[in-house]
């Protein structure tokens, strides 16, 4: 666990490091790269401030030391395309990333697990080969193509969901209709991630299912009348536990670069069209913070599943006791 640690540390270590150097590495004047400004419309008494502002004249130590110190009070710059700090727009768009990501997460994960198990029992039937060939299929159309399939197929044609936003033109007023008008308005985008992102777990559990229905206690076990149903849920899924709670957590990051192409084309809101905002205008702080939150949410989704499978599984504990 502490290598574990170590190296999440490096990681965000090198994060920081690569925020801090790539204003500072791309061709131009630092100073109008750190500000995300044009020269044509810098007075020479603005560039002057932000330089004094940026502290750009100053040694890259000490540059690279007021940036720590901003990162830990969770200062992360400020934007003047927006006029307002980085980390309060930055805010305001997390809440709409999450009501996307973290359903599609849990669901992608429910989905792959219950279909890879079923498969994985039937290995080689011909519902096995229709589920494989089908997750393959959609796992090979790309992310935009496939939400713009659902958008024209369900809203556009059909009518059943709507083409985008959060939430209707007028929210009902009462709780209850306005939480089914949110989920109703999330259908699509959190469909889209979740069918882009099942095909990869579902064959981990597939695969390994039809292995360990193979090993000597799954003999043993059937043996004793044991269904096959029983001996999945109760004796392959805790072997098994581990690689896909870890797949699990780099799906975040699928997820995370995957919702700056699905908040475009549903007109979200979030941190994906954040980002996009600032890579069209040049906004430099602004593509730092998005960048620095994106990664970190990555790291600490890996830390945790790693926590989450030490946890779980009693042998992995053991190797870590006898490697101290």
């Amino acid at each position: 666990m502490k290598k574990k640690l170590l190296i999440s540390f490096f990681c965000l270590l090198f994060i920081l490091v690569f925020n801090f150097a790539l204003p500072r590495l791309l061709p131009g004047d630092t100073v109008l790269m750190l500000v995300g400004m044009d020269e044509d419309v810098v007075s020479e008494n603005e560039y002057a401030y932000y330089v004094e502002k940026t502290g750009a004249d100053r040694p890259l130590a000490e540059q690279f030391a007021s940036y720590l110190r901003g990162i830990l009070q969770g200062d992360l710059g400020y934007s003047y395309h927006h006029n307002a700090p980085v980390e309060q727009l930055i805010a305001q768009r997390v809440p709409a990333t999450l009501q996307i990501a973290l359903p599609a997460v849990l669901l992608s994960a429910l989905l792959a697990l219950v279909l890879g198990c079923y498969a994985g029992m039937r290995k080689g039937s011909g519902m096995e080969r229709m589920i494989s060939t089908l997750q393959i299929t959609v796992d090979a159309i790309p992310g935009f193509l496939l939400g713009l399939l659902l958008l024209s197929l369900f809203a556009f044609h059909l009518g059943w969901f709507p083409s985008g936003a959060l939430n209707s033109i007028v929210v009902p007023a009462a709780t209850l209709p306005a939480w089914g008008d949110r989920i109703w308005h999330l259908c699509l985008p959190v469909l889209t991630l979740v069918l882009g992102s099942v095909p990869a777990k579902y064959l981990l559990v597939c695969n390994t299912v039809a292995q360990q229905m193979q090993e000597k206690y799954v003999l043993y076990a059937r043996s004793r009348g044991l269904s096959d149903s029983y001996i999945v849920w109760h004796h392959i899924l805790p072997n098994i536990c581990q690689p896909f709670i870890a797949m699990v957590g780099m799906n975040m990051g699928f997820i995370f670069s995957g919702s700056l192409v699905i908040e475009t084309i549903f007109s979200i809101r979030g941190l994906g069209s954040l980002l996009d905002q600032a890579i069209r205008s040049r906004d430099y702080p602004l593509l730092q913070g998005c960048l620095l939150v994106s990664a970190v949410v990555v790291v600490v989704a890996n830390l945790l599943t790693d926590v989450l499978c030490v946890a779980l599984d009693p042998k992995v504990r053991c190797r870590i006791h006898e490697a101290e």
